[in-house]
């Protein structure tokens, strides 16, 4: 108990992780998954669930990223290892250097996108005579800023975001 008191006080309780959970992908893998979270009380910010295997349909995997200490992180980790379906389970801190955010992004065609950082790169992926896609990749702080940038000129339109270990 006083290690997660100390937590608190140091400000890691807002913590911010991503799961990349290896599953077997068949109905009610998700919903067990996401159960973990719901029942210890954790919100999540994200999941994402897609199948893995060309071949192999039930090889799947969930990218989850949500806010927590660093002792209910490895509880919410356990707890899905235990899971049937939970093949295994890597957990990334936000800032860890193996995670990379990617975002697909739409923006007005007159939106300057200038990234005078090394810590991201964009790309226009499609655009029509008034919008344009972009994606986004690279560190999760940085993605999201370039994100939030967008969202505060009101230039942004519509977005997903998720994340990848490489």
């Amino acid at each position: 108990m006083a290690s997660v008191a100390n937590e608190i006080a140091n400000g890691a309780a807002n913590q911010r992780w991503v799961f990349v959970v290896r599953v077997t992908d068949k109905p009610g893998t998700l919903t067990a998954a996401a159960a973990v979270f719901s029942n210890r009380g954790v919100s999540l910010e994200g999941i994402l669930g897609s199948g893995i295997g060309a071949t192999a349909i039930e090889e799947g995997r969930l990218i989850v990223n949500f806010r927590a200490t660093a002792a209910k992180q490895d509880l919410l980790r356990r707890a899905l290892e235990r899971l049937p379906d939970v093949f295994r389970v890597d957990a990334y801190a936000y800032d860890d250097n193996r995670l990379r955010a990617i975002a697909i992004a739409k923006l007005p065609l007159t939106t300057k996108t200038l990234n005078d950082d090394d810590s991201y790169t964009i790309e226009t992926v499609a655009q029509t005579k008034t919008e344009r896609v972009v994606m986004l990749n690279g560190t999760p702080p940085a993605v999201e800023s370039a994100i939030a940038q967008f969202r505060q000129q009101n230039q942004l339109k519509d977005v997903v975001l998720t994340y990848i270990a490489i």
